[in-house]
């Protein structure tokens, strides 16, 4: 992170101000501040997004907790299994020029991977602070600089342990869950080692949810090849969205789905989160379709992913395989998971 200079204010004045990092041991918020344009430009609200002496400084835990954030509606969000077109819906809804995206902030994956130490002595949030906590920087993050008045804030695909906390806690949230079928997510990860490394990440909190609901009894992460462990990750969240998705406030959508019916399904997300449907033509005629959504000088269209996508299921047929037979094993071993379909 580059260096910062201090504030000379309460960053809660000035909607330019996000908080930007969470140091849980220092039990202190970085606010830094961050333009709407930098906001749109930035694939990752991390240090890629902000330049050298950006004006900001750190706030207490306590006083971060303690402080009313005027944020009128709360932000929306999209949460997703990873590397399965959540920035590309993300740059979509920024086409609204009401809505502010925020992609990935920082503190949401800081606060992920503390929420299930919470009933633990080795926790450094209480499970009274840990909500408090959230809510507050929710609420931070739910008001934009203008022109913008809505915010949806497209999450890690690590922070999926906290929809069900912002749920609880944020009663007007809206949230789209966005994931796709098997084989072509096993193909996406394949044909790009780093995203395989993330997958397998985020692998043991999602062996471990699906364990709590009663699933893969005996499993163990280290029996488990690379491609199994991404299989067993989208099931274990597709066993999560299809528990979430009864609450009205959730609407899953396929990203395949998407792609091949962009008008009908952007007029259900678009509905879901009460966006006015006049952008929805500006929206299927945006760049974002034809560059890549993290890097967007670089072209990359939806024939260009169809064709990496059939090299990569040739190129990696063995491992796919393994990962589609290791989930159909379990389809048939637990009857209550016969909902979840891999096509």
């Amino acid at each position: 992170m580059a260096d910062v200079t201090q504030m000379s204010f309460l960053p809660a004045s000035d909607p330019e101000f996000l908080p930007y990092k969470l140091d849980l041991i220092g039990r202190r918020v970085l606010w830094l501040r961050v333009t709407a344009a930098q906001r749109r430009d930035a694939a990752f609200l991390d240090e890629r997004a902000v330049q050298e002496g950006a004006e900001g400084g750190w706030m207490s835990l306590d006083s971060v907790m303690a402080t009313t954030f005027d944020a009128g509606p709360s932000a929306n969000a999209i949460f997703h299994i990873g590397h399965c077109g959540s920035t590309l819906l993300s740059r979509l809804l920024d086409g609204w020029s009401e809505v502010q995206g925020l992609r990935e902030p920082l503190p949401l994956r800081t606060l992920a991977a503390a929420w299930p130490l919470l009933p633990q002595a080795q926790s450094r949030l209480s499970p009274l602070q840990a909500p408090t906590l959230l809510q507050a920087l929710w609420a931070r993050w739910s008001r934009p600089p203008g022109p913008a008045t809505r915010t949806v804030i497209k999450a890690t695909s690590t922070c999926n342990g906290l929809i069900a906390p912002l749920l609880a806690h944020v009663p007007d949230l809206r949230l789209i869950l966005l994931c796709q079928p098997l084989r072509p997510y096993l193909a996406t990860l394949l044909k790009a080692p780093a995203s395989v490394l993330d997958a397998a990440n985020a692998a043991a909190e999602r062996l471990s949810d699906l364990q709590a609901r009663g699933f893969v009894e005996g499993v163990a992460l280290h029996a488990l090849s690379l491609s199994q462990q991404c299989a067993m990750g989208w099931l274990a969240e597709r066993v999560r969205f299809n528990a979430l998705a009864t609450d009205e406030r959730v609407f899953q959508v396929d990203f395949e789905t998407l792609l091949a019916r962009p008008e009908v399904t952007l007029q259900a997300i678009t509905s879901h989160l009460a966006l006015d449907p006049a952008g929805i033509a500006a929206a299927i005629q945006a760049p974002a379709w034809t560059s890549y959504s993290k890097a967007q000088n670089y072209g990359y269209s939806r024939e260009d992913r169809a064709h990496d996508l059939a090299l990569a299921v040739e190129r990696h047929r063995e491992e796919i395989d393994a990962g589609m037979v290791w989930v159909e094993a379990m389809l048939r071993q637990y009857p209550a998971l016969q909902t979840v379909t891999v096509e």
